[in-house]
C-alpha cells in the first residue's frame, strides 16, 4: 500500500501531476481555505515522508497537532475499504474539511482504493449539486439534518449506500428520521490518536442497533474507572486509554454511556450527565439542552441544566416535568438559559465553554 497516484472529481492523477496541479491552484488568489487545507494535504501524502501532522477537534480541550504515521493512517483506510467493500468502481463523496482527520482520512481512502474522490465544499448541505451516483460518504449530523429536511436531497442522501455520521452526537430525534432511512447509516466511534472512526453503530432499517461494534483488528477492554481501553496494534502502538465510560458487551461491542471528565460527584453520588440527559430527553422535545454542574458548598457539586433557546417560562414548565422523571440526587438545582451553544466546527457542543457563557452572561446582567 502506498500514495501513489489519485482519482477525484473523474479524473485520475499520479504524483507529479498531483504536485504540480496542486501548486498551481494555491497559487491563486481566490482559493478557499477549504480547497487550501485538501490541496496541502494531498501534498503531504505524495511527498518522501513518513509521518504527517493532524489537528485534534478541540471538543475536550484546546486543539493540537499530533503526528501520525502515513502507514497507520492507510491501514485504518484498509480496515475501513474492507468494510464496506470500497474499490474503484466506487464514488466516495468529500464534504468535509480536510483540515481534520475526517476529512484527511476519506482522502487516504481514495488513495488507498482507487475510488473516485469527489469532492464539494463542505456546506450544510453538501447534496445540492450533487448529479452522479455516490456509494459512500462521511458527514457531520448538521450536513445529515439539512440533507433530509430537502425533498430533493432527501431523495439523494437514499441513494447513497452508506454512509458515515461523526464529528458530533446524532441527536434522538435524528435519529427516529434515520430509522425510517432505506441506505445504510451508522454512527462512527472516533478520535483523533485511532485515525477517524474505529467503531460504527448501525442506525437505520431493520438491523439498527444500540451498540457500537469496533472494526476488524481492534479489541476493545476497561479500565478500574470503567473507561474504555482501545487494542489497535495496526492503528497505534500501545493500548489507548480513554475518559470514555462504556459498558462492555464483549470485546468488539459495547454501549458508550459518556465522558469520565463530565461525571458529577454530588454530596457522595456519582452521575452521568449523559445517562440523565437520556431521562429527561422525553420531556425536552423542542430545544438542545445538556447537564452539567456548578460548585456547591454543601454538596461539592450540584446538578445545573443547560437549555439552548428557551426563555424562563419554559423553563419553569419543563421543571415540573423533570422532577417527576429524575431521582432526588439527579434533580437539577438551578437551570442555565441560553441563545446558543459554543460548537465546535463539526457542531459539537463545548459544555465547558457554553457554561462560563451563562454564567458570565449572568452576571453581566446584575
Amino acid at each position: 500500500m502506498s500514495f501513489d497516484g489519485l482519482k477525484f472529481n473523474g479524473n485520475v492523477y499520479s504524483n507529479y501531476e498531483l504536485v504540480h496541479l496542486a501548486n498551481g491552484l494555491l497559487q491563486q488568489k481566490k482559493i478557499t481555505n477549504h480547497d487550501k487545507a485538501l490541496l496541502q494535504f494531498i501534498k503531504e501524502c505524495v511527498a518522501p515522508v513518513k509521518t504527517i501532522q493532524v489537528k485534534t477537534s478541540g471538543s475536550t480541550g484546546e486543539p493540537k497537532l499530533i503526528e501520525i504515521e502515513k502507514q497507520q493512517m492507510l491501514e485504518s483506510a484498509k480496515m475501513t475499504c474492507r468494510y464496506f467493500h470500497i474499490s474503484r468502481r466506487t464514488n466516495m463523496l468529500l464534504c468535509l474539511s480536510a483540515e481534520y482527520i475526517a476529512g484527511k482520512m476519506m482522502v487516504v481512502r481514495a488513495f488507498m482504493s482507487g475510488a473516485n474522490l469527489v469532492v464539494v465544499d463542505p456546506t450544510n448541505n453538501p447534496l445540492v449539486d450533487i448529479k452522479q451516483k455516490i456509494d459512500f460518504a462521511a458527514m457531520v449530523p448538521l450536513q445529515v439534518e439539512s440533507a433530509l429536511s430537502n425533498p430533493k436531497t432527501r431523495k439523494i442522501f437514499n441513494s447513497i449506500e452508506n454512509v458515515i455520521i461523526g464529528g458530533a452526537s446524532v441527536s434522538s430525534k435524528l435519529q427516529k428520521k434515520l430509522a425510517k432511512c432505506t441506505n445504510n447509516v451508522y454512527s462512527t466511534f472516533a478520535m483523533t490518536e485511532t485515525l477517524s472512526h474505529f467503531a460504527l453503530k448501525k442506525l437505520s432499517g431493520k438491523s439498527k442497533s444500540d451498540l457500537f461494534e469496533v472494526l476488524p483488528g481492534i479489541n476493545i477492554t476497561t479500565d478500574d474507572r470503567g473507561c474504555m481501553i482501545v487494542n489497535a496494534p495496526l492503528l497505534n502502538d500501545l493500548p489507548i486509554i480513554t475518559n470514555d465510560i462504556i459498558e462492555c458487551i464483549d470485546e468488539t461491542h459495547f454501549k458508550w454511556l459518556g465522558r469520565y471528565d463530565n461525571v458529577i460527584n454530588s454530596g457522595g453520588v456519582k452521575i452521568i450527565p449523559e445517562k440523565l440527559e437520556e431521562k429527561i430527553l422525553p420531556v425536552i422535545k423542542e430545544n438542545r439542552f445538556f447537564i452539567s454542574s456548578l460548585p456547591d458548598k454543601r454538596l461539592g457539586q450540584k446538578v445545573v441544566i443547560v437549555i439552548e433557546g428557551a426563555n424562563r417560562m419554559e423553563a419553569k414548565k419543563l421543571e415540573k416535568h423533570i422532577e417527576k422523571l429524575v431521582d432526588k440526587y439527579e434533580k437539577p438545582r438551578k437551570y442555565l438559559l441560553v441563545k446558543k451553544f459554543v460548537e465546535t466546527s463539526t457542531g459539537k457542543v463545548k459544555r465547558g465553554e457554553t457554561v462560563a457563557l451563562t454564567i458570565n452572561s449572568r452576571k453581566a446582567q446584575k
